[in-house]
């Protein structure tokens, strides 16, 4: 028998044929194409430039683990295995970095921003395409696609499960199911939140078949299973057999999968029976509790496979074979860790209905409704614009038959419902976290896509271009003329509000003729424009006018949209004034790794440098010094003495137990580890929003946060410290001292400088303190100036409380002003504080950069100074950079230490600027972070040059005349700050706050005393700061971590 050759008979021509396998390129699926495209470059973009986060280097460690073979344990605290296998994956392909650690989330944000191809069907073409180019630029998932969490993981998974559930509620096919099945147990084996996805999705199913069941009953529907077990598309009614045709095959379809995940989920609810523990009366031991759990899940599970037998057992079973499979293998890490299956499936879900009564975070219930409006407010104000628009068009279309219905509403009410069911349950759920939002921010983003999909198709567009290119009838750019005109609105309605905002009452009266004139004419510009719109509406059409104007207000938000994307993701990513951000590994944690590498450079150990680090700054450095092989972890203890790298926290005062042990050999900084978005949205309250919306300076307040992220209040951090043995420091935070030479043996020490105070050690005991730590009266929360009245007074700066406390010469409270803020009489944590011979009281407003004056009763008298960063010591005389210290002299003169700017500035009691002196520097004259000032008795001005490491003294010109070092002062942290004082016989009191004591120097210099140590007891002191003498000659002293006032009953 003779064979025929119709292929091509050699390579070659193979080569040559056309491959009628590629479909042809609609513009429809190159334009999805370009937005994947899009969407791939700006999610690995400078993908490794961000520190990780404390739970991105958790993820990114025990990947790590897996991928060097060191194995992986499923542990519900960091969810489920998934990640690390898809990690371990990423370093496998593209090695170990920060960038590979976040590689799969970057693929999964991609890949989601192509899913809405498959969901044309159900969101029409044009919004499945707006869906895309919303997902891709959205802030919310391009920032968290470009995190090592979850939850972008989830959000592809959702999304496969809701075309997957739709797919088959109109195809019917088993691949469906099976997919369905394995979607469902990835997304398990992802994070536990799939259980909120499966509580909104499963009832949804469940009525949607139970219609179709109650349809049965009442007689009017056909049978509710229909013989045989087809794996490919069953016989379903069509359309034209009959109006009702469409429930029957989308209940019959929707019961089915109600079935199918009801089954396959039952068993993983198994840890939901310990609520009813109480009631068996099984005591809550591990063993009891463990056998308790364990018969529960094996009956769920039996029962699982009875429902599931009874509906269609080999389908039923090939899906349960694809759930539990995928299941195991990932949480057993491909059965190595069989205990893994049990974590799973029992203690996961266990896990964190425990932790539900903490509630991580504790956010207010309103949290997303901040968030959300926050970053993604197209599709917020879209998809809620939509969800009233698909409700009214479903109540409007009851009076058509059912299939009609059906297939116009029956996706975008399951939107409607998916969105609220988020909103509802995520917001019940005491984790509130921002990477959250996601699962809200998905179901918006796809019905703002339908809306604004829906008004794009109801535009006339077509009509509009064939008249512009027939008749030249004028009327057809009226659609034109009413876009630019509603953008014109908008630009001038911004600049009228800009102007309520920002611009403050003027004094001059021309002044302010001319302010009235400009917004009369601006909102005259502002009715034209008006009436403008108004007469091109009424030549397109009332309807058509009104798609148009949404439309364009859709791009004119969309650039708002895109700056914020940018904003979150690439400006201001590991800086938290995002309230996206949360919190985040400061860039502190990348100079301290170039120091660390740099010390092994000169050292020549390279990575085999020894590094002690303690338990505080564990996360992120475990997974920073991966590769460091001298690593040393100390926890809570002492670090090695041969270790040239030391990094200790501040949690539970270790660094105060530390730094005594490493004594002068070391040179310390303190960095930021951690900070947070300070979270003034707490206090928010209908009637603070309705006094807001009145009050200028609020609205400027929250207006200056919208547009250029300034926060209200400061940041929040949690901080560590560096030291770097004092032979090996470099760099600006090394002092004059550290020599060039370099050892190359770790075990050298640098000779230690002799303590002038050693042998001068005092036990003084305070004879009084007062304070604690809070927010009420004689409460603080790290204090750190003191002043003491003519009359005995006390005068506090209690610096974490944003006030001034006083108090009688017997501690006893009397008043107290002032409140975070900008206004008169508020502040931005003042530190120094000074009180002149009548009485009147002048505090440093450090974060304000300026002086306020107040009388004794805490009465606003004036201000002076503002920002201004100088490098020449003489530019912008009168502003400050965070001054710290303050002091008058008896004829009522102003000094401040300009400690940004490393200067003294003089003025008068009205806050005239009289004298300047100083910049950067180490000579004499100079200054380097200059803070306390005191004022002896010949009126010659005393300054901590803290970190050149002395005390200079001034004359009443500001010319030095003497200095002398200081043994101490050691760290440039934020919060070694020193104060002085001049007792009654001219001796000059400093504080020495890491080292916890009091130094006494006479009046030229000479070491006399010191006292102190750290502790909480009354002979102790941690990070005492300010200085005062009351008129009885006792010492007053800030002891700002105890939370305390200090005074000593002598003086040494």
């Amino acid at each position: 028998m003779a064979i025929v050759e119709n292929g091509p008979k050699t390579a070659e021509a193979c080569l040559e044929q056309p491959a009628s396998w590629i479909p042809q390129v609609s513009w429809e699926l190159a334009a999805y194409a370009v937005l994947v495209v899009f969407a791939f470059v700006i999610r690995f973009w400078d993908l490794g430039t961000r520190m990780l986060h404390h739970d991105e280097s958790l993820h990114a460690v025990y990947s790590y683990y897996l991928y060097v073979g060191r194995g992986y344990r499923h542990d519900p605290m960091m969810h489920g295995p998934f990640q690390f296998h898809a990690m371990a994956l990423g370093y496998f392909l593209l090695g170990v970095s920060d960038a590979t650690a976040r590689v799969m989330p970057a693929l999964f944000g991609t890949v989601l921003v192509g899913l809405p191809y498959f969901l044309r069907r159900q969101l029409g073409r044009t919004a499945a395409l707006v869906a895309a180019f919303l997902l891709a630029v959205s802030p919310s998932f391009l920032y968290f696609s470009r995190f090592a969490r979850n939850d972008i993981y989830i959000a592809v998974w959702t999304t496969l499960m809701v075309i997957l559930i739709f797919g088959y509620l109109e195809k019917r096919r088993a691949a469906y199911l099976y997919g369905l099945a394995a979607v469902l147990s990835l997304s398990f084996s992802t994070k536990e939140n799939t259980y909120i996805t499966v509580a909104i999705f499963g009832p949804f199913l469940a009525v949607l078949g139970g219609l179709h069941v109650l349809k049965m009953l009442t007689g009017r529907g056909g049978m509710l299973v229909p013989d045989g077990d087809s794996s490919h598309t069953e016989k379903q009614p069509s359309d034209g057999e009959t109006g009702e045709g469409a429930l029957p095959r989308f209940g019959y379809s929707a019961a089915e999968m109600a079935i199918l995940v009801g089954s396959l989920v039952l068993p993983l609810a198994t840890a939901f029976a310990i609520k009813i523990e109480p009631f068996l009366r099984i005591e809550p031991v591990p063993a009891q509790e463990y056998r308790f759990l364990a018969i529960v899940f094996v009956g769920t599970l039996a029962l699982s496979a009875a429902i599931g037998s009874r509906w269609k057992p080999q389908r039923w079973l090939w899906c349960a074979l694809i759930f539990w499979g995928i299941f195991a293998t990932l949480h057993t890490t491909f059965f190595g860790n069989p205990e893994g299956f049990a974590t799973g499936s029992v203690g996961a879900l266990k896990y964190w209905l425990e932790q539900q009564g903490v509630a991580r975070g504790g956010q207010p219930w309103f949290y997303y409704l901040v968030l959300l409006p926050l970053y993604d407010f197209i599709p917020v104000i879209f998809g809620l614009a939509g969800a009233v628009y698909f409700v009214a068009r479903a109540i409007f279309d009851l009076e058509s038959g059912v299939s009609s219905w059906l297939k116009r509403n029956l996706f975008p009410l399951f939107l409607i419902y998916w969105l609220i069911g988020s909103m509802v349950l995520y917001g019940w759920a005491a984790e509130k976290m921002p990477w959250l939002v996601l699962h809200m921010a998905l179901p918006f983003t796809l019905l703002a896509s339908m809306a604004i999909g829906r008004l794009v198709d109801a535009v006339p567009w077509g009509t509009w271009w064939r008249r512009s290119t027939g008749n030249g009838d004028a009327r057809v750019l009226s659609p034109f003329y009413l876009a630019v005109t509603a953008v014109l609105t908008i630009i001038v309605g911004f600049t009228l509000w800009n102007r309520s905002v920002y611009t403050a009452p003027a004094v001059q009266p021309i002044v302010a003729e001319q302010e009235r004139l400009q917004t009369l004419a601006l909102a005259g510009i502002l009715l034209a424009c008006i009436g403008f719109g108004i007469h091109h509406a009424r030549r397109v059409g009332l309807g058509a006018a009104l798609r148009v104007l949404a439309l364009a207000f859709l791009l004119g938000l969309l650039p708002f949209s895109i700056r914020a994307a940018w904003q979150v993701t690439y400006y201001n990513g590991d800086v938290p004034v995002e309230m996206m951000v949360y919190t985040q590994t400061s860039p502190d944690v990348g100079k301290t790794l170039r120091e660390i590498e740099r010390v092994g450079f000169r050292t020549g150990a390279g990575k085999e440098l020894r590094v002690a680090y303690d338990s505080s700054v564990s996360w992120p450095f475990e997974w920073y010094l991966r590769d460091y092989k001298g690593r040393a972890f100390y926890s809570d203890g002492m670090p090695s003495a041969e270790a040239p790298v030391v990094l200790v926290g501040f949690e539970n005062d270790h660094d105060s137990r530390v730094r005594p042990a490493l004594g002068e050999n070391y040179i310390g900084q303190r960095f930021k580890l951690r900070w947070w978005f300070p979270e003034d949205y707490r206090e928010i309250t209908p009637q603070g929003i309705w006094n807001g919306i009145g009050d200028p300076v609020v609205r400027r307040k929250v207006w200056n946060y919208l547009l250029y992220r300034e926060t209200l209040n400061p940041l929040g951090s949690t901080d560590y410290m560096l030291y770097v043995r004092r032979d090996l420091a470099a760099g600006p935070w090394a002092t004059r001292s550290v020599g060039a030479a370099v050892t190359r043996s770790p075990a050298v020490q640098a000779a230690p400088q002799v303590d002038p105070f050693a042998a001068a050690i005092q036990g003084i005991t305070g004879a009084q303190l007062w304070g604690s730590k809070g927010t009420e009266s004689s409460q603080f929360q790290e204090p750190k100036g003191v002043a003491v009245g003519p009359d005995g007074s006390v005068y506090v700066v209690d610096t974490g409380n944003h006030r001034v406390q006083k108090f009688d010469e017997s501690g006893q409270f009397l008043l107290a002003w002032g409140q975070k803020g900008q206004a008169q009489g508020e502040f931005a944590e003042p530190w120094g504080i000074a009180v002149d011979a009548s009485g009147q009281v002048f505090v440093a407003d450090t974060w304000n950069h300026r002086i306020q004056k107040f009388d004794r009763d805490g009465k606003f008298l004036g201000a002076w100074g503002k920002y201004a960063s100088v490098a020449d010591g003489v530019s912008n005389p009168g502003d400050f950079y965070g001054p710290r210290g303050v002091a008058v002299d008896a004829a009522g003169f102003v000094y401040v230490a300009d400690t940004g700017n490393h200067r003294i500035q003089k003025f008068d009691n009205a806050g005239e600027l009289v004298a300047v002196a100083g910049r950067r520097g180490a000579a004499i004259g100079q200054f380097s972070e200059p803070v306390g000032l005191a004022v002896d008795r010949e009126g010659a001005i005393l300054v901590a040059d803290t970190w050149n490491r002395r005390i200079q003294r001034l004359d009443a010109n500001l010319t030095p005349v003497q200095q002398w070092p200081i043994v101490g002062w050691a760290s440039t942290s934020v919060s070694n700050k020193p104060y002085l004082v001049v007792d009654g016989q001219g001796n000059v009191l400093a504080t020495d706050p890491e080292n916890n004591r009091v130094l006494q120097f006479s009046r030229d210099g000479s070491p006399l005393a010191a006292w102190g140590k750290p502790g909480p007891d009354l002979a102790a002191l941690r990070l005492p700061t300010g200085l005062g003498i009351d008129p009885a000659g006792r010492v007053v002293v800030v002891d700002s971590l105890n939370n305390r006032i200090v005074r000593f009953g002598i003086g040494p």
